[in-house]
């Protein structure tokens, strides 16, 4: 007899491939597919990825923002993307940084709302400053990959966009269902949706579990993957379970001061064991982090398009 999880894990498989059978998955965007070359080729140095940056005028200038903001308490001039990556902001966190911006090229979602783009960008620019902030403190033996830790906070929630790709009237309903229930949490709020004609099953799988299937389609690291697919769930204990404890902690600590989606600003003692890091002195990250969030609103405008 197959256990729940493999039954569960099978009925979400066939529900893809219903989904699959009517809808065309968004490609990714091939700016997005140049830099996941280049964290493929071992060769590759700092002048490559300048090089790629470099041809898109908007990301550039969001890697130079970001270097520059307050955040990183860099006091000298940043003149270039070589300057940002070598003086700032290394080589693997540009890299990732680049690959999550260029990703969300794909889709056209409603600007406002809760669950709309202005919303989702904020969210996910506060969650990889947020992620990035708390791995430094992290203990060693612990710590993951910072620039690995900044795309996962950066694309937990990609599903969100992904329904609104593929379903824009359902999309708007939950939207609006999100905006007149503030309090709700917002994977029960989807579960109010299954009745939604062709929808249902995207719906019934559930924003996590739909990104975590894009993040498959699209080739994206193993730790990435599962981050957007077990970010809502305190009891993953599986392979990189320290990536969807991070952003899990992000999204409760975030959620104290209205951002995102997460049910509540309960930290789950699950995801604190698994990173290490007191509670206080999360807190303290988390205010410190909005205290001087700026250039973190100004990037999730712009990515957003407003």
């Amino acid at each position: 007899m197959l256990s729940e999880t493999a039954t569960n894990t099978a009925r979400h498989g066939d529900i893809c491939r219903r989904i699959e059978c009517v809808y065309e998955l968004p490609p990714m965007p091939e700016m997005a597919r140049r830099v996941l070359e280049l964290r493929h080729n071992p060769d590759a140095d700092i002048s490559d990825l300048a090089a790629i940056v470099e041809l898109d005028p908007s990301l550039a200038a969001q890697v130079v923002r970001y270097a520059t903001s307050p955040l990183h308490g860099y006091r000298g001039r940043i003149n270039s993307i070589q300057d940002a990556i070598t003086r700032v902001l290394g080589f693997d966190l540009v890299m990732n940084m680049a690959l999550g911006l260029a990703t969300g090229r794909s889709f056209r979602n409603p600007v406002d709302g809760p669950l709309g783009l202005h919303a989702f960008w904020r969210h996910a620019v506060y969650s990889a400053a947020l992620a990035q902030a708390i791995v430094r403190r992290m203990p060693r033996e612990l710590r993951p990959e910072p620039g690995m830790a900044y795309l996962a906070g950066l694309l937990h929630n990609f599903g969100f966009l992904l329904l609104g790709h593929l379903f824009p009237p359902e999309f708007k309903l939950l939207n609006k269902l999100a905006a007149a229930q503030p309090d709700a949490s917002v994977t029960a709020l989807e579960r109010c949706m299954l009745g939604m004609g062709q929808a249902r099953d995207a719906f019934e799988l559930g924003h996590a579990r739909l990104g975590g299937w894009l993040m498959r389609s699209w080739e994206l690291p193993a730790e990435i993957q599962i981050t957007v697919c077990e970010h809502h769930n305190p009891d993953y204990a599986g392979e990189h379970a320290v990536y969807s404890h991070l952003v899990l902690l992000t999204d409760h600590l975030l959620k104290r001061h209205d951002i995102g989606d997460a049910p509540d600003g309960e930290l789950p003692t699950a995801s604190l064991t698994r990173i290490g890091v007191e509670p206080d002195v999360l807190e303290a990250l988390t205010a410190s982090l909005i205290e001087q969030g700026g250039e973190l609103d100004g990037m999730a405008g712009t990515l957003a398009g407003t």
